[in-house]
């Protein structure tokens, strides 16, 4: 699920940047060998070969940085590369090293460049050691700059009482503050407060994060797949990934960015939708249906079809009066709510 996530994205990612600037940047952290034991495409194969798939639009340099520590892994990922047609203003660096010694080198091209180069990085780590908050923070500070981290709470939970400095001092880094290893101490659901103390700290340094929850089966939740940008075509998009993306296997996926809702992708979420209008608009007369769009988009884990479908339902039960004229004019066509359509909410 989370490759196929990161697939769905990159193929809405690489066209779109590609399209204004002449360089991009992908940066895969702990990115593996390339291939699993049976033959799926790890994280480095598959952003080549959706950046192969776009070869008609990414006509200028494209530049892969992968980093891992184990030195058997990137043997099998340099020879995974040789088995690729990669086109020559493809440039891939494969380093063996640990991701935040190997980034801080990445981070200071970017900063030390004219024109920062758009970039994606993408931090999967095993564990929750060597993603320091520090260097997320410098990405993310930078223009067109985006970034999707594995955030491992199951495993920081297990260890965060640890007695010990090291252990401790590497939670404190992947945090940026000090305040997740008290968490071990409130007697609270330490997995909720690790998760919202971590978006806390990616929302004092990116306008828009979003969060996917990952359970196993026996509905213990493993890890968090966070993901932040200052794009709102960027945020939209990776939405509209998470949504595509069908419960199966061991997984059950969620996005609660809403603490106090679990939204299942599987349901259908019409009346949680009309619920959240309903709070925030009711009463109020010829809203611009702009408006309703972008605080969905920007403000909750749905989408324009979410919207569309909540208020077709909200006019069908006479619970709204959409206007038969535009703000422009123009006659509205029945059962579509465009930008400029005017919603009175009764």
């Amino acid at each position: 699920a989370k490759h196929e996530i990161l697939k769905r994205y990159l193929q809405a990612w690489f066209p779109i940047l590609n399209t204004y600037n002449n360089k991009i940047v992908y940066i895969d952290g702990f990115c593996g060998s390339g291939r699993y034991e049976k033959g799926e495409p790890g994280s480095p194969i598959i952003a080549l070969e959706v950046a192969i798939e776009h070869l008609n639009t990414l006509t200028g340099e494209v530049e892969f940085l992968f980093t891992d520590e184990d030195e058997n892994r990137i043997d099998h990922l340099k020879s995974e590369l040789t088995k690729l047609s990669l086109p020559s203003h493809f440039n891939i660096s494969v380093n063996c090293g640990k991701f935040h010694e190997q980034f801080k080198y990445v981070l200071a091209s970017i900063e030390n460049s004219q024109r920062p180069p758009p970039s994606f990085a993408f931090i999967d780590p095993f564990g929750f050691s060597g993603i320091t908050f520090s260097q997320i923070k410098r990405l993310l500070s930078q223009p067109r700059c985006e970034a999707m981290i594995t955030f491992m709470v199951d495993s920081i939970n297990r260890w965060l009482e640890l007695p010990n400095n090291s252990i401790q001092g590497h939670i404190e880094e992947t945090f940026g503050t000090t305040k997740a290893v008290d968490i071990a101490f409130t007697g609270e659901n330490r997995i909720d407060k690790l998760r919202e103390l971590y978006q806390k700290q990616l929302k004092s340094i990116a306008k828009y994060v979003r969060y996917f929850e990952m359970r196993d089966n026996n509905d213990r939740t493993q890890y968090y797949l966070f993901f932040a940008t200052n794009n709102p075509l960027g945020h939209i998009k990776m939405k509209e990934a998470m949504w595509k993306i069908d419960p199966a296997g061991d997984f059950r996926f969620s996005d609660a960015t809403d603490p106090n809702q679990l939204i299942l992708l599987e349901r259908d979420n019409t009346d949680s939708v009309i619920n959240i209008l309903r709070n925030n608009f009711s009463g109020k007369s010829r809203v611009v249906a702009k408006n309703i769009r972008t605080f969905l988009e920007d403000d909750t884990a749905y989408l324009k079809k979410h919207m569309t479908e909540a208020l077709k339902k909200e006019e069908s039960d006479r619970n709204i009066i959409v206007s038969d004229i535009k703000t422009d004019g123009k006659k509205r066509r029945a059962n579509s709510y465009p930008d400029n359509a005017l919603i009175s909410f009764i």
